[in-house]
């Protein structure tokens, strides 16, 4: 596995030749690690074995992770804790990714998923920054807690057939802004009884006719014509209407990661084929 500087960050090129997680260096981190209550700052300075210190200088240092092409599962707890990891993207190989893998990568704020993921385990994101989440069409399963306390995650798009566990967005503002967040448990985290309801109603966020516009703008292969032909029967002041979730058009077409066209783009083309220059 190599490691080199992409957009001024330090990426490491993930090929799955060894694995990354080392339990035993792991519980001698861990202990010191949880005596500092999370302050990570100062990590050097703890009374650690040089081994250990060379295994998290390592992790620590990545700051982005890109799958390549021909890795299809991502092993349970491989960037567990790898703390300033900004940026993830999948190869379209990548099938599974298992529990934990990227629990706790704190400064997550970017993930490009492969566009076959069928699988992500219990607590894969927990924890990180995420503030959108685009599951592509052949996720079946989805495991509890996946991408639980990501506080600024509010534009979520799911397929209608994937399977959802437990609070898989838990404590994350699509839930604590919506009508299923009405009390808060003993740690202040807002809880709902009806998990039921919670994941019927994220699947089916779009599914009302007036968000088609809604729909092809978090589509995993958004077009311009399509978007055209939706606009010519509700206008072009419908990339500003809020769904029941609270999030427009633009909003799903600048965060998806699939979407090759730009708004901007697209309302200048429909300006000028509806004045009959294009």
């Amino acid at each position: 596995m190599r490691v080199a500087t992409v957009d001024g960050l330090v990426t490491l090129f993930y090929d799955g030749s060894k694995p990354l997680w080392n339990q035993e260096l792991y519980s001698e981190w861990y202990p010191q690690y949880k005596r500092r209550y999370g302050e990570i700052e100062r990590w050097e300075e703890w009374n650690l074995s040089i081994e250990c210190k060379e295994y998290w200088r390592e992790r620590l240092s990545w700051q982005q992770v890109i799958v390549v092409d021909g890795v299809t599962e991502i092993p349970r707890e491989t960037f567990l804790y790898c703390v300033n990891v900004k940026k993830v993207i999948f190869a379209n190989t990548v099938i599974r990714i298992e529990n934990r893998a990227f629990h706790f990568c704190f400064d997550l704020v970017y993930i490009k998923l492969s566009i076959n993921l069928e699988y992500i385990g219990e607590d894969v994101f927990g924890s990180c920054d995420l503030s959108s989440v685009f599951l592509p069409p052949r996720c079946r399963e989805v495991g509890r807690y996946a991408f639980d306390c990501n506080t600024n995650l509010a534009i979520v798009h799911v397929p209608q057939n994937v399977e959802l566990g437990p609070r898989v967005f838990g404590n994350t503002k699509l839930i604590d802004d919506s009508s299923f967040a009405d009390e808060e448990d003993d740690y202040g985290d807002y809880i709902f009884a009806d998990e039921e309801a919670v994941q019927e109603w994220i699947k089916n966020i779009n599914n009302d006719d007036k968000y088609a516009l809604h729909r092809a703008c978090c589509s995993f292969s958004p077009s311009k014509q399509d978007i055209f032909t939706i606009l010519e029967e509700i206008g072009i002041g419908a990339f500003s209407v809020e769904n029941g979730a609270g999030i427009t058009p633009s909003q799903y077409l600048k965060e998806n990661p699939y979407a090759d066209i730009d708004e901007m783009d697209i309302i200048r083309d429909y300006t000028l084929k509806m004045m009959g220059e294009l």
